[in-house]
C-alpha cells in the first residue's frame, strides 16, 4: 500500500510542479494524513519537546531528510504563486514553515516520530535551500502559471 502511495505522491508533486493548485493541495493533505495512516488513527499522543540549546540546534541540521523535503515542498508551494514580488517568497516561506510545525504537532499527537520545535530549524533550511533554487529557476526562465484544472 505504501508503494502506491508514494507513487500517487510522485505523480501529484509532478503535477503541483506544473502549478496545478488541486494537485499541490492533495500532495499536501495526503503529506499531513501520513502520520494518522502510519498508527491506523491509533493516537498515542506524546509531549512535544519545546526547549533546546545552541548545541541541540546547531545538531537539528543533521537532519537532512527534512532539509530535502521542505525544500522541495518549498519549491511546490513557490510554484503556486506568480513569483512577480517578494511577497510570494514570504507567503511560500511561511506556508512551508506552517506545514513543517503541522508535522510537529501531528508527530506529537499520534507518537510516531518525534516532536521537537528544534526540527523547525532544518525545516528552515530546506526553506532557505528551495528559495535559492526557486530563484535560480526564476532567473533561467521558470515563470509558474498557478491554476486549479488542467493537466
Amino acid at each position: 500500500m505504501w508503494v502506491v502511495v508514494s507513487v500517487i505522491r510522485v505523480l501529484l508533486a509532478v503535477l503541483a510542479l506544473r502549478s496545478n493548485r488541486w494537485a499541490y493541495v492533495a500532495f499536501m493533505m495526503l503529506g499531513l494524513l501520513y502520520f494518522p495512516l502510519r498508527v491506523n488513527f491509533r493516537f498515542d499522543p506524546h509531549p512535544c519537546e519545546l526547549v533546546f540549546g545552541a548545541p541541540l540546534a546547531i545538531y537539528s541540521l543533521t537532519n537532512f531528510p527534512h532539509i530535502v523535503l521542505f525544500a522541495l515542498g518549498y519549491i511546490l508551494t513557490a510554484a503556486q504563486f506568480q513569483l512577480t514580488k517578494w511577497s510570494s517568497f514570504l507567503w511560500s516561506a511561511g506556508l512551508i514553515l506552517f506545514f513543517g510545525a503541522l508535522v510537529e504537532i501531528l508527530e506529537g499527537v499520534t507518537g510516531q516520530g518525534h516532536c521537537r520545535a528544534r526540527d523547525l530549524i532544518p525545516d528552515a533550511a530546506g526553506a532557505l535551500i528551495g528559495a535559492l533554487i526557486v530563484l535560480a529557476l526564476y532567473r533561467i526562465g521558470w515563470r509558474p502559471r498557478p491554476r486549479w484544472s488542467g493537466l
